[in-house]
């Protein structure tokens, strides 16, 4: 074979290598492609979008009416309380409760103090009201049955307090007008005596604490339980919305677009439920709504920011964490927040819940209050899951299209 023709064959070898690999790196482009669009999920529909925010925001729905019913359409009346003393005393005691209207208490008749504590003990009545004959009536309550019921018993013993202390004053009254009727010498003296009594009497009526409320509850909410039982039905529905956008929907954007749908939805439906429906919450109708929805979107936006960065069930976890265990227990819904200790009642006024709450009382309550401050907090956990979006949405699904060859 001469020299000719072993170049000609050289060749040849190298011309088939040379498209044997760039076959081969075609093929493992190709690979990459494919491998790249199976590790990205398929972008879920906007109907999916729109189906899934309806749906969050019934179930929230669902979670405000479950927390807030019960404080609704609850009344003070039928508290079972044991009742002791004479029959004529205690016929009388029931018989002006009956003409006051009175439907507060049900009360259980008990034969003596010790039987009235016994019924108590077995938890058959939350307290006791014992008249005993030629003594002041004892008022007997168990804190650790209730609270609530506990503060109504002593308001009845404040009440009966008030009521000895003008049955006296008016036996005294009574005394000494027979005194002056009488006449001579003890007359004059009971007269004396009775001018200065009305003097005293004057003198504390207008040193008596007088009590104004500057700032009333509403009709609908006399307890001033409304913002408080409505606290934890907010983080619920945050999380509700958060998790169902993150878990239901792909796509980075698609997440936070059904997050803010389910938002407006949520929150006006909220409101509609709160303000209008119940009255547990006063205020704009408006501000209240965009209150709600921010609250919501808050919460719901941090999640889904979360989620882009790692995966949807460790945003759903991060979320809950800060927003259930760490902001709902400092928020001050239930109580100021000055009463927690150190900075964590300041801490708790830069989270979603405790902002969300100051900011609902103010517009219910305070509407002369800038409340500037609680809409930046809310905003900037809004803006800090925007951003942890981006930042998710840059490094895992952006991808750039596949080179043809």
């Amino acid at each position: 074979m001469n020299n000719e023709t072993t170049t000609a064959v050289t060749a040849e070898a190298v011309t088939a290598a040379a498209t044997q690999a760039a076959a081969s790196q075609k093929i493992a482009a190709k690979s990459i492609a494919e491998a790249n669009v199976q590790e990205t999920p398929e972008r879920s529909s906007w109907i999916k979008v729109i189906s899934t925010s309806l749906l969050a925001s019934l179930i929230v729905s669902l979670v405000i009416l479950a927390f807030t019913w019960p404080t609704k359409t609850m009344e003070a009346k039928n508290l079972p309380v044991s009742i002791a003393g004479p029959e004529v005393t205690v016929s009388q005691f029931e018989q002006s409760l009956k003409d006051r209207g009175i439907e507060t208490f049900e009360l259980k008749q008990a034969t003596s103090r010790e039987d009235a504590e016994n019924q108590i003990k077995q938890r058959e009545t939350y307290g006791a009201i014992v008249f005993t004959e030629g003594a002041a009536p004892e008022v007997l309550t168990a804190p650790a049955a209730n609270a609530a019921a506990t503060q109504m018993l002593n308001g009845v013993a404040t009440q009966l307090n008030a009521q000895i202390q003008h049955q006296a004053l008016a036996a005294k009254t009574q005394a000494l007008t027979q005194a002056i009727e009488a006449g001579g010498e003890q007359g004059a003296q009971a007269a004396a005596q009775l001018e200065q009594m009305k003097v005293q009497a004057e003198q504390a009526s207008a040193m008596a604490v007088k009590t104004t409320a500057v700032v009333s509850l509403s009709e609908s909410d006399s307890s001033g339980s409304g913002i408080a039982v409505a606290a934890f039905p907010l983080v619920i529905g945050g999380i509700l919305g958060g998790s169902f956008s993150a878990l239901r929907v792909n796509g980075t954007w698609r997440r936070f677009a059904t997050a803010t749908l389910y938002a407006v939805i949520g929150g006006a439906l909220t409101a509609l439920i709160l303000n209008v429906w119940f009255g547990l919450i006063p205020g704009d109708f408006a501000t209240l709504w965009a209150a709600f929805s921010a609250t919501y979107l808050a919460t719901a936006s941090f999640i889904v920011g979360v989620s882009a960065l790692t995966v949807p069930i460790v945003g759903l976890g991060v979320g809950a964490v800060i927003t259930m265990f760490i902001g709902n227990p400092i928020a001050g819904a239930s109580m100021p927040s000055v009463f927690l200790p150190g900075a964590w009642g300041a801490i708790g006024q830069m989270m979603v819940p405790g902002a969300s709450s100051t900011l609902l009382r103010s517009i219910a309550y305070f509407p002369e209050v800038a409340t500037s401050g609680q809409w930046l907090v809310l905003g900037s956990w809004i803006a800090f899951g925007l951003l942890a979006g981006v930042i998710g949405w840059t490094l895992k699904e952006r991808r750039p299209a596949p080179v043809e060859a």
